[in-house]
């Protein structure tokens, strides 16, 4: 017969047997617990990513025919630029003075009957500018049919004897061409001065053509080209003929710097004479007198 203690201690000892808390040896780790879970779910993640199936890219009708489009406008645009209408017939040159329309054609390397988009235009400059001659070029198209070609050349000031013909100089005496005969240039003859052994693209250096071609540089051009020759054989009495048979006597080579707006004078004066003229005396710097032909 159990008392009233004994049943009260029996019911705790099976509430707490009931309710007794896991021990040490049967625990599970709570890290354990966390450290399964968590990769269990990176595992299922990874899995999951590793088999899911890429998405396909959907062709729309539109793009195709943007596609389409594209592909027509440079089938049109390769059909019209080999098309007749667009063949080289003309070549037009601007800006050259001493170099005929021929000579520049020549030097561009252009040929009527080309395709005028297949021309490279800066190519053709390219070349142009490896001549001396040339001091800067721009080729355009011009379309439908023809190729413009501006030129600024390299402008000759005087003609001077070499050891196989003449030899046109140009400023710092660069020499600009060459040639067997006398040529039809419109500038000066310098006498009195020879060179040798100099070729398209040489320097002449002679101090007296020098002084000579600084002075005719400084000319304006109606002046300049008025003058046939200019005889320097004797450095003290430099001797300037002009193209109406008129002598200007110039004096020392040194001087002639100081005599450019004489020269200018004279020029307009021989022009506007009515009378002809036989000589001009400026040898003495500021002045100038003029001797009419009997």
């Amino acid at each position: 017969m159990m008392n009233g203690e004994d049943i009260d201690n029996k019911e705790i000892i099976d509430n707490t047997m009931e309710y007794k808390p896991l021990g040490t040896m049967d625990a599970i780790n709570s890290e354990s617990i966390d450290d399964t879970v968590i990769r269990g779910n990176v595992g299922k993640s990874v899995s999951g990513a590793a088999h899911e199936k890429p998405k396909r890219k959907i062709i729309t009708r539109s793009g195709i025919l943007r596609v389409l489009g594209v592909l027509a406008a440079f089938m049109a645009f390769i059909a019209i630029a080999l098309s007749p209408v667009f063949v080289l017939k003309h070549v037009n040159v601007h800006g050259n003075t001493y170099l005929s329309d021929e000579e520049i054609i020549r030097i561009s390397g252009v040929n009527l009957g080309e395709n005028l988009f297949q021309l490279a235009t800066d190519e053709i400059m390219q070349a142009m500018g490896k001549d001396i001659r040339i001091d800067q070029a721009i080729v355009r198209r011009n379309f439908p049919n023809s190729l413009d070609i501006q030129v600024v050349e390299r402008i000759p000031l005087a003609i001077i004897k070499c050891d196989y013909g003449y030899l046109e100089v140009g400023r710092g005496g660069i020499v600009l061409d060459a040639h067997r005969n006398l040529s039809q240039i419109p500038v000066p003859i310098v006498s009195g001065v020879e060179v040798s052994d100099l070729f398209v693209g040489d320097t002449a250096e002679n101090q007296q053509l020098s002084q000579v071609l600084d002075f005719l540089d400084k000319l304006n051009r109606d002046t300049a080209t008025s003058i046939a020759e200019i005889n320097i054989s004797d450095p003290n009495n430099v001797m300037v003929y002009m193209n109406h048979s008129v002598q200007l006597k110039m004096g020392a080579l040194d001087s002639l710097q100081n005599k450019l707006e004489i020269t200018e004078s004279v020029n307009r004066e021989v022009k506007q004479a009515k009378h002809p003229i036989d000589y001009v005396d400026a040898r003495f710097d500021g002045s100038y007198s003029i001797k009419l032909k009997e």
